[in-house]
């Protein structure tokens, strides 16, 4: 659970954009990994003034996340952990629903790497909904890709895009692919509604998902679950071109397979893959654009 260049790159986007930051809670209590030299860096990159956050240079300062979260205008931060041991000012085990006293009470909701690490996801996602004000941000660092045994969990642009969705009193202001290779890459994620098909990524680097996400209203969360936005348009047989297009070509390659095995696997190997590639790669610009840092 902690705040890296990255995330802290995006997080001052997100008060660049008009995020406040005047109410903050983390859940647990956020780390901050960046060096000195990182954090100059950042502030340089951000246009921001290095003398307002002296503490956020102090050698000696803790490396707790507070400051910086100070620096990007909070009044005050407070933190949410279901254990005392790191000094969380709420201690409250988020697989349980969150008492009264903490819904709509905070302006920027922000998880640094804790729910994929909590078993009951329904619960601990509506938790964290439900304690945003209306108005306020709930901003998530969750794994997306090639974070097998990291927690319970890794999450695909699709359950977030359905969960924090007018449906529920949200929006998703903005969706960033972040991938740590060598050669570190943002990229802007499409919403699988919109351009009618399922997001996917097959890569060889792990892929963080950072979203940002305004609470418009306060709905009730869960009272309607949302679907795939795929399969929902097939249901009510108003399923577009595109939609029976996929349908027919998996019913086609089903076929040929089972009718021509060895054919099937012959151009698979030599001819598809390259379309599969493509298809299912941070190069497919119909999914994910290149973001100019």
């Amino acid at each position: 659970m902690a705040i890296d260049r990255n995330f802290a790159k995006f997080l001052t986007v997100c008060q660049r954009s008009g995020v406040s930051f005047q109410q903050t809670l983390m859940l647990g209590r956020l780390n901050y990994y960046l060096s000195v030299k990182e954090t100059r860096q950042l502030l340089r990159w951000a246009d921001m003034d290095p003398a307002k956050c002296p503490k956020l240079l102090d050698y000696d300062a803790s490396r707790y996340a507070e400051i910086f979260f100070q620096a990007l205008g909070a009044e005050k931060v407070q933190s949410l952990d279901a254990s005392s041991f790191e000094g969380a000012s709420v201690v409250h085990d988020l697989n349980v629903p969150i008492p009264d006293e903490l819904k709509s009470r905070f302006d920027v909701v922000c998880d640094g790497g804790t729910i994929e690490h909590v078993i009951n996801f329904p619960v601990v996602i509506r938790n964290c909904m439900e304690m945003v004000k209306v108005g306020g941000h709930l901003i998530l660092g969750t794994p997306g890709n090639n974070f097998l045994g990291h927690g319970f969990y890794q999450f695909s642009p699709e359950l977030w895009f359905r969960l924090l969705s007018p449906l529920h009193g949200f929006e998703v202001r903005r969706m960033v692919a972040v991938e740590y290779a060598p050669r570190v890459r943002w990229f802007e994620v499409a919403d699988p509604a919109v351009i009618k098909d399922r997001v996917a990524l097959t890569n060889r680097y792990p892929v963080l998902l950072m979203v940002l996400a305004r609470r418009t209203s306060v709905a009730p969360i869960f009272q309607t679950f949302p679907q795939q936005s795929d399969y929902v348009p097939r249901w009510s047989g108003a399923g577009d071109a595109a939609s029976r297009r996929r349908a027919l070509e998996v019913r086609f390659r089903r076929t040929f397979l089972e009718t021509f095995p060895w054919l099937a696997r012959f151009l698979e190997n030599f001819f598809l893959y390259g379309w599969f590639k493509r298809k299912h790669s941070l190069r497919n610009r119909e999914f994910f654009k290149r973001v100019k840092r």
